[in-house]
Formats: C-alpha cells, structure tokens, sequence
C-alpha cells in the first residue's frame, strides 16, 4: 500500500515521471536519462509500495567489459596487426612483400615479437631461413582470420557496442585469456496503470517552518511524520585530546620536512634500550631508580645477529674495561626513551642515507612533579648522510620549532654516552616566565654507529618531549593538566 506522507522527495518525483509515462521499456534507460539511481528505484519498485498502480516484468540481459588485463592493451589484442599484415599479403597474390621478416619488424617495430609470438603459440605462423632472408610462413590462415575476427569483437566491447551470435567464438577465446569479463544485468519492463495516472500526490510538509508555525498555515498542511521510536545509528562522539592532536600537528611538520616514519617496542630488551646505545652496564641510568625493570617476561632473547652483538661487546670492552654480560644485555624493561627505535633502523639501514621520526610512549622512573612524569611521549628523529654537523643539527631543530611557532630557543652543550657533540634544547615557558627543557640532542658517537654498521656515516639525532612542548603550545603551568579524564583546557 502506497503512503504517500511517508514517501522521500525522490520517490514523489519518480512517481510524477511515471504519470506521464504509458509504457516503460527499459528502467535502467529512463533512470539514466531522468538522472535516477537505479538501485534506489529498483528497491522502492520491489518493495511493493507500487504494485497497485504499475505492473512489471522483469529482464536479464548479459554484457561483456575488459578486464584491467584488457585494458592494458590499449586497443590491440597481440596477434592482431601481424595477421592484418600476412592476410594483406595474401589477398595481393604475392605481390606484396607481406612474408619478409625485415619488413614486417621495420613496420611493427618493437611490437613484432608480441605479435609474432601470440600467432606462433596458435601454431599459425613459423619462421623460416632461407636465402639469406627470413620469411614468415603462413601454416593457418583461418586462425589469422579468427584474430581479426577477435579484434574486432574486442574493440566492439571497449566502446560499449551490443553484439551479435556470430562473436559468440571470439568471446569464448577473449574471456579464457582473461581480457574481458561477462556481466548479467536485471532490468524492468513497466506498464503504468490508470490509478497512478490519476493519483494526486498532494503537497506533504517535511519541514516545519517559523512561518507555517505563525501564520497557522501548519494546521492545514500535510505534514511528514516521523518514527521517533525508529532505531538509528550508533554514532561514537567526542573529539581528539590535546595530545593526540599535538601528536598530529607535529607528525605533519616531519612528514613535510621530508622525513618517514618509523616504530618500535613499548617492551624491549636493555640490549637495544643502553648496549647498542653505548651506554655502559654500570650506569646510574641502569638503576632500579630510574628504569622499569620487568617481572614476567624478566629477560628478552639478544638479537639474531650475533656479529652485531660481539661488535657491541668489543665496544663496550674497549671503552670501559670490565666483562661486558650478555644477561644484563638480556633484561627486560618498559624502552626508556625512543632511541631503541633509532638503533634498530641503523642497523636494518647499514649505512645508507636516510631521515626518520617516531612519535612513541616512553617510561622512566622518575617523580612527578610539575614538569615530570612517569610515563610521556618522546619525538625522536634522526638523519643519517654525509658531512652532517652541529651546525645541521641546530638548523634542523630550529626549523621544527619555528613550524610551531617558538622562536625564542636555547641550545646548551651537555653530555650523553651515544653522542658527541650534545645539546640540550630549552623554550621560553610563559606562564612559569622561565626556559624549560624540551629535548636532548647530538651527533652519535661513533662507539655506537660503528657495531651498527654505520660507522662511515654522519648522524645527527633528537629526543623531544611532546608533553612539554603542548605545555608550551598550550600556555599549561604543569604537565598532569594534559591528561586524564577531567581536562579543563
């Protein structure tokens, strides 16, 4: 049954295209000439709505359309233009030099051997030496023929042609070599009845406007009503926090700056987080006091490569006496900063050039105050090349920066066991009306490089601090406004 305050604006126009229509031919034709999806029309006619006002039946009808191999032929089926040639010559009597091998490659140049070869694989051509010449000897002509029948068919489907029974063996052979593929298409004959001719659709209100509502107008209108009861879509709401949309923001700069992305493990082993690092395995770093240290698993398998652990341990043996310990290297912590990610890509790099960044969770041991906590983001970044300096270093920092708009910057030299040169980076913190620390930076020692396999190149690398930099973005006093639930920003 047919409601009409119920119908969408679309439907209300098909049904006024149907009333002045007798007998519809084909659906799909008058979807495609009055501009209608014809799905949607196909789902409100098999609905039933109009069953009382149009009787129709239904039609299959099969087409063909290339495939992307097809495509990929730009026009021309391989086979096709030698058998044009070779058939050309053999309706000249002879007289045409349509058999010469030299000839026939100047006329289809690089094309030949494609062509030559789909024809011998049909065992419809051979080559033949003789005389000095070589000649393309016709075994087949009725399968040239077939190809120019095929062409022809082939051509006929990439303009959208209809087809006759004759092609019927040209698209057998086109489908088997994957160029084209069979569509079925379901379409409707339409008879509109006299009810629909006559049917008044009315005007139905779907908005209530201001001025239906003072004029009174309303209580005359045919309003559309709605089904509030109606199950609707369960649509997630919120929005972006802060971080995640610094973490954005700051994504976009590097992947602008020319840099790639790279990843590591929340859980790594000490070997990747402070061997490969050069850092030694007395370090205070290394304490309890400052590193997550796990319980279960307590210890991460050494890498696969053993060369790069002995070159490691050489390093390490070399520089800072004492027996270097494969089950200290195997301890399993919470990565205390990003660098971990950075020393897996040097090695995977082994030595070539290179520019990437991570933007990554980290965990150190630390008391949080206003400007410390627990657990915070690192931005790290490293370029690997040639004649890389303090210099290079700087200028890159202070683009990054300059991009979030901090101009007011401090480089102060500092110590780290994995670079030399290092810098400390400072910003100006408004609302504390003092410089913060922001991020740690250098060149990396070649201590370190050299067991990754980089030993011959320069590299300079920074670890940044998200949350201190949306302190500074932001105008926050301390650093635990930026998260958990109860964010007053």
């Amino acid at each position: 049954m047919l409601d009409l305050l119920q119908l969408t604006g679309k439907q209300r126009q098909f049904i006024e295209l149907l009333q002045r229509q007798h007998v519809v031919e084909s659906l799909r034709s008058l979807c495609v000439q009055a501009g209608f999806d014809f799905n949607f029309i196909n789902g409100f006619l098999l609905s039933g709505a109009l069953n009382s006002y149009v009787q129709w039946q239904e039609h299959t009808q099969r087409t063909w359309a290339l495939t992307a191999k097809g495509e990929d032929l730009t026009g021309v089926l391989p086979g096709s233009l030698l058998a044009d040639k070779l058939l050309q010559g053999q309706r000249d009597g002879g007289a045409s030099p349509g058999g010469n091998r030299a000839l026939l490659q100047a006329e289809l140049g690089a094309a030949f051997s494609l062509h030559y070869g789909a024809l011998r694989r049909e065992q419809a051509v051979d080559l033949i030496d003789g005389d000095g010449e070589g000649t393309v000897a016709v075994l087949k002509s009725s399968v040239l023929g077939a190809f120019q029948q095929r062409q022809g068919v082939f051509e006929a489907i990439a303009a959208g042609k209809s087809l006759d029974a004759s092609a019927s063996s040209s698209l057998e052979w086109l489908q088997q070599q994957g160029y084209i593929v069979s569509r079925v298409e379901t379409d409707y004959s339409l008879t509109v009845l006299p009810a629909l001719q006559t049917l008044d659709l009315g005007d139905v209100v779907t908005t209530l406007t201001s001025e239906l509502i003072l004029s009174g107008q309303w209580r005359q209108a045919d309003l559309k009503p709605y089904d509030i009861q109606a199950e609707v879509p369960d649509v997630a709401y919120g929005r972006p926090t802060i971080l995640t949309q610094c973490i954005q923001r700051i994504r976009d700069i590097f992947l602008n700056m020319g840099f790639d992305e790279m990843s590591g493990y929340m859980v790594e082993s000490a070997f990747w987080n402070f061997d490969a690092l050069f850092t030694p395995q007395d370090h205070p770093a290394r304490e309890v006091q400052d590193t997550f240290y796990l319980a279960n698993p307590q210890t991460l398998p050494l890498p696969d490569d053993p060369v790069l652990v002995q070159r490691v341990k050489q390093v390490h043996e070399a520089n800072y006496g004492g027996q270097w310990t494969e089950a200290e290297a195997s301890r399993a912590i919470l990565r205390a900063h990003t660098t971990t990610s950075t020393a897996r890509r040097l090695h995977q790099l082994q030595g070539k050039d290179g520019k990437y960044f991570s933007i990554d969770r980290v965990f150190r041991n630390e008391t949080v105050d206003r400007t410390h906590l627990a657990e915070f983001h690192q931005i790290e970044g490293v370029v690997v090349g040639e004649l890389l300096s303090v210099r290079t270093l700087m200028g890159y920092l202070t683009y990054f920066y300059e991009r979030l708009g901090f101009k007011d910057l401090k480089f102060k030299p500092t110590y780290n066991p994995y670079t030399e040169p290092s810098l400390e980076v400072f910003a100006y913190h408004p609302p504390s009306d003092r410089y913060i620390e922001v991020g740690n930076s250098g060149l990396f020692r070649q201590e370190m490089l050299a067991p990754l396999g980089c030993g011959e190149k320069a590299t300079v690398a920074w670890g940044l601090g998200l949350e201190r930099i949306a302190m500074l973005l932001y105008g926050v006093e301390k650093l635990s406004d930026l998260i958990g639930p109860d964010i007053q920003l």
